[in-house]
């Protein structure tokens, strides 16, 4: 492989906190403009970029030399906030207030638990 493009992995991997929230944001804004434009049934695909991203934040907390057990739980918290048969509304404003969970976890993860 190209030395580059090895730099450009390793520059992405220092801030791979950053994935998580990118990723719930993103299946946010996704399933609106689907939601808007497309079909109205997409509105709760954005429940589905908050739960990859809480499976990522559980992989990047196992994989980090220091443990925390709020990020290893996270996709345990997913499970159940977006169960369909509990009783948590899972529309716009639920996935939002998760995405910044899972962003302000994800921050935490990198300040406090990586050397």
């Amino acid at each position: 492989m190209d030395k580059s493009k090895i730099r450009i992995f390793e520059k992405i991997l220092l801030h791979k906190w950053l994935i998580p929230p990118v990723v719930a944001f993103s299946g946010i804004v996704i399933g609106m403009i689907f939601g808007l434009f497309f079909a109205p049934g997409y509105w709760y695909s954005g429940v589905l970029g908050c739960f990859i991203a809480s499976f990522l934040l559980g992989y990047i907390a196992y994989t980090m030399p220091k443990k925390d057990i709020v990020s290893l739980l996270c996709p345990l918290y997913a499970v159940i906030i977006f169960n369909p048969w509990s009783g948590y509304s899972t529309g716009l404003i639920m996935q939002v207030l998760y995405a910044a969970t899972v962003f302000l976890i994800s921050y935490r993860l990198e300040k406090r638990f990586n050397n």
